[in-house]
């Protein structure tokens, strides 16, 4: 598979993360309203956490396990976001996870990457199931997996310690037999 894969959508290139990324990652990652919701992301997120998190995800690309990609706007080339699917092979599975700048939240961007997202695991990547996790009081990114096609699956009770709290999470998945072809 090649390394340096890039998806697109109607708005949308989702392309892989470079280092000239560090300052929008750790700007947007920075910002505690976007972590908030995140289930493993540390707070403060500094641009060391930044490099990190590029690198770890350069290293998951090589491996075929983890595929992040930066959600960029085609019109501009802005990043805004990162949506990535990583996968459990041997279970031909893979669990899609994203986070957006909070000023292009409510404008469709995480639904409709997430759609192109779940396209590339079912079409490209041959899985049978794609699923996806969020804290329960995540609303809206539990209306993205659903307006994505994904469906509420299960609610996994104090499954996650988030601010030294255990916190409930929902899942939400979709099989290739019910993926719309």
């Amino acid at each position: 598979m090649e390394t340096l894969l890039t998806l697109q959508t109607e708005r949308l290139l989702l392309r892989p993360f470079t280092a000239d990324d560090r300052s929008a990652v750790q700007a947007i990652l920075g910002d505690q309203t976007v972590t908030r919701t995140l289930l493993d992301i540390p707070y403060p997120f500094t641009s060391e956490d930044a490099d990190f998190w590029i690198r770890a995800g350069h290293a998951g690309i090589q491996t075929n396990l983890l595929f992040p990609f930066a959600m960029t706007r085609r019109a501009d080339g802005l990043l805004i976001g990162c949506i990535d699917i990583e996968l459990q092979p041997e279970h031909r599975r893979g669990d899609i996870a994203y986070w957006l700048a909070p000023a292009h939240w409510g404008q469709g961007y995480t639904t409709e990457a997430a759609r192109r997202i779940i396209q590339f695991g079912f079409e490209d990547l041959g899985l049978n199931r794609v699923y996806a996790q969020c804290l329960r009081t995540n609303v809206a990114s539990a209306r993205v997996m659903q307006k994505a096609g994904l469906r509420y699956e299960a609610t996994l009770r104090h499954s996650t310690i988030k601010d030294s709290a255990f916190v409930d999470i929902d899942v939400y998945g979709l099989l290739r037999t019910d993926f719309p072809t």
